[in-house]
């Protein structure tokens, strides 16, 4: 009998993919193996937001370790409030009740961790982790102490989202590495990973260069067209069903490389057609292009306001500034006409600004900027061409939309008016590439 999976379990757009986890390419996978492999060995995992570097890791550490815990920063999250997170959660291997799961933890170090949990109240600990002062941290509590606790226990610790952390914080925890480097010796699979979001290792954490041979920086890029078809074919064997082949394609070059794009849209066609579980008939069941087209307005309708702060965080400039550089930036992308296009290209459509005193080094660095975080990734940057393009075609379609000058009333529409959900279908379906490539008259038409 084959076995029923829950959508929900297939189709994860929120959270690491498990039963539709796709292997990356050979190197990455070998890169992170031997890694993983190496004792004393700590990883920076980096690449930009949803291209699964979560997923990836997760399903990695099941191949290597036994269990892992994950702590998920935030932003204002401080260096304590890291520490007493993974001294929290690590406590389940610490109680009576574990005592029977398979491997042995030196008493004294049990008894050790209690008699530190005992230090902390239970309403002063559940508090102190949340808040982004600085946190009491029980001066037993050591970083030495805290490496002992997961080298007993044989657990890799996981920092998702690091770059969200301050500074300063950053500079203390690859310390903290540092002690869990040295430790290695006696607990050779003592381990941290810190992921972050960002375009280079030292963005994620700031080290010492006598930690320059110890810390493994991996990128995680976007996934291939084929990685991106894999998930949906495994997707559809484990849900018995059927994507048409120019549904797949279309799926495909929508995700723009994004795995979690192609899985909130393969999770919506599920949602729309009432699709639960396992199919339980003898033939699969059909997926059209009529069900992806009302995947992706679903998709637009509920991102809609996402959308529309992504974009506006991306080209937001102080008041009274003499030009807004980041929306010329991206006006200059899209009249360009073409999916991806270089530094010289943008720099040459900037020459109404030239004149004012616009400098190369200026449009670099906003450049990166509007590659990072801190401009909501809208840009991405390859650094095998030399070109940048667009995050994904939804943001680019967006951007289209605002820019567009013949119908400003766009940009006095609510992110969930119905006009702009149709433009960005419209858009999204036509591949626009540049400003002037396509007529909205008929949407709005009353």
């Amino acid at each position: 009998m084959t076995k029923a999976y829950k959508v929900k379990q297939i189709f994860t757009p929120t959270r690491p993919a498990i039963n539709t986890f796709v292997e990356r390419a050979q190197t990455l996978n070998n890169h992170l193996v031997d890694a993983l492999d190496t004792p004393g060995m700590q990883i920076v995992l980096y690449g930009h937001s949803g291209c699964g570097k979560t997923t990836l890791i997760v399903n990695k550490l099941n191949q290597v370790y036994e269990k892992e815990i994950i702590t998920r920063c935030v932003e204002g999250m401080t260096y304590e409030s890291i520490i007493l997170d993974g001294f929290d959660q690590i406590g389940k291997y610490y109680t009576e009740e574990n005592k029977t799961v398979g491997f042995k933890i030196n008493p004294a170090v049990t008894i050790s961790y209690k008699e530190i949990r005992a230090t902390l109240s239970v309403g002063e600990y559940s508090t102190q982790k949340q808040i982004s002062k600085k946190s009491f941290i029980p001066p037993q509590l050591t970083p030495r102490r805290l490496g002992q606790f997961f080298g007993e226990a044989n657990i890799c610790w996981v920092l998702e989202d690091f770059h969200k952390i301050l500074r300063e914080d950053k500079a203390k925890t690859s310390q903290l590495m540092k002690v869990f480097m040295d430790m290695s010796v006696d607990y050779e699979d003592l381990k941290i990973v810190a992921i972050g979001a960002v375009g280079t290792a030292r963005q994620v954490v700031e080290y010492n260069h006598e930690m320059n041979n110890r810390v493994a920086e991996i990128y995680v890029p976007y996934m291939t067209s084929s990685e991106i078809e894999s998930i949906i074919t495994n997707g559809e064997k484990l849900l018995k069903l059927k994507f048409a082949n120019k549904v797949k394609e279309r799926i495909v070059k929508i995700s723009c490389g994004l795995p979690s794009i192609c899985h909130h849209l393969c999770l919506n066609i599920c949602s729309i057609k009432g699709i639960r579980e396992t199919e339980e008939g003898d033939y699969p069941l059909f997926i059209d292009n009529q069900d992806l087209e009302d995947a992706i307005q679903k998709y637009i309708a509920v991102k809609s306001d996402t959308l529309k702060a992504e974009f506006d965080k991306a080209i937001k400039v102080p008041n009274k500034t003499k030009y807004n550089l980041p929306s010329e930036i991206l006006k200059a992308a899209l009249e360009n006409g073409k999916d991806e296009f270089t530094f010289d290209i943008i720099f040459s459509r900037l020459k109404h600004l030239q004149s004012q005193g616009l400098l190369e080094s200026i449009v670099e660095n906003m450049l990166n900027e509007l590659c990072s975080s801190e401009r909501s990734e809208i840009l991405v940057y390859d650094d095998n061409s030399n070109k940048y393009r667009f995050n994904n075609l939804f943001l680019k379609g967006y951007a289209i939309s605002q820019f567009e000058d013949n119908e400003p009333e766009i940009r006095r529409a609510t992110g969930k008016s119905k006009k702009i959900i149709d433009r960005l279908i419209a858009i999204i379906e036509n591949d626009i590439s540049r400003l002037d490539d396509f007529e909205y008259e008929e949407i709005y038409e009353d």
